[in-house]
């Protein structure tokens, strides 16, 4: 967790739910930092590289990944899924201390992206509908 992160967790998880591995969103491959395009040396700084950042982006919110030295600062609120524990980390006007204030274009962003908010619950955790 990063120092000056505001952790939003649903307070009515079930004590059976635990993180599961991985992330929904992650693309294929190695990754390199958004901000200075140095891939990662060493095990740990692929594990740091695989967070999700939700930031403010010239067309609106987009997604980035950042090196242990590149990371936004300021505001950061760690959206986490009821289900798996996973979820994107939100930099800067698009964090918030509540779910309820989250910034309408981090509410937007999440909502088309396939999240539900009154979990939360990430795209990969919704259940869904039995064909009939």
């Amino acid at each position: 967790m990063y120092p000056s992160a505001t952790h939003i967790a649903p307070d009515h998880a079930s004590a059976t739910a635990a993180p599961a591995p991985g992330r929904a969103g992650v693309r294929a491959g190695l990754r390199r930092c958004d901000r200075c395009r140095r891939t990662p040396s060493e095990p740990m700084e692929q594990v740091l590289m695989s967070a999700e950042w939700l930031i403010a982006g010239p067309d609106g919110p987009t997604l980035a990944c950042y090196c242990r030295s590149c990371t936004p600062t300021g505001s950061i609120t760690d959206l986490t899924c009821l289900r798996c524990g996973d979820g994107p980390l939100l930099a800067g006007g698009l964090a918030a201390d509540t779910l309820d204030a989250l910034p309408a274009p981090a509410r937007r962003w999440l909502t088309s992206a396939g999240w539900r908010l009154d979990g939360p619950l990430c795209p990969g955790c919704l259940p869904t509908r039995p064909s009939p």
